[in-house]
């Protein structure tokens, strides 16, 4: 249940995956978490983002455990996001969703996921999507007004971007 005057944001896949990690905005991603927990913002994720963290935390785990802050399955990170975070996959989503991914050929599915999420969200007022500062696929979503760019200083030859954009 969403409580009025309360900010709302969407993470997308990478500051998701960085609540697991000691790179450079995994503790601004913890504090807004923690926020979360004391009712002071609300942080909604869709399911498609946490499939993909799913594949992300299973390829870090065999190429850069070193990034983990310890070794996690993945099944447990999604287990705790679940319990944490609001999870959200309903009509009107997959609705949005769907007309996204017939415009935005191309565009991965996480991106389209926070996406479409924000949109429905978005209904009274405008909901951020929390994404990475390095996104170059969220541009071309017109859709969606606002974004909150979580930057950490992004460098592409990181362990941890490299295990992000594997497959891209």
């Amino acid at each position: 249940m969403e409580k009025k005057g309360v900010k709302r944001f969407v993470f997308d896949t990478g500051p998701f995956l960085l609540l697991s990690t000691q790179e450079k905005g995994s503790n601004t991603a913890r504090l807004a978490v923690l926020k979360h927990e004391k009712g002071e913002i609300e942080i909604y994720i869709h399911p498609n983002n946490l499939s993909e963290a799913y594949m992300i935390i299973n390829r870090i785990r065999k190429e850069s455990t070193e990034l983990l802050i310890r070794d996690v399955k993945p099944e447990d990170v999604i287990r705790a996001a679940y319990a944490t975070l609001k999870v959200i996959n309903d009509e009107r989503t997959v609705i949005e969703l769907g007309k996204l991914k017939s415009k935005y050929r191309g565009t991965p599915w996480g991106d389209l996921s926070a996406s479409a999420l924000s949109i429905r969200l978005s209904s009274e007022e405008e909901v951020s999507i929390i994404i990475l500062d390095n996104e170059k696929h969220f541009e071309r979503i017109r859709e969606v007004k606002q974004y909150a760019y979580l930057n950490f200083n992004y460098n592409p030859a990181s362990p941890f971007n490299k295990c992000i954009n594997n497959g891209r």
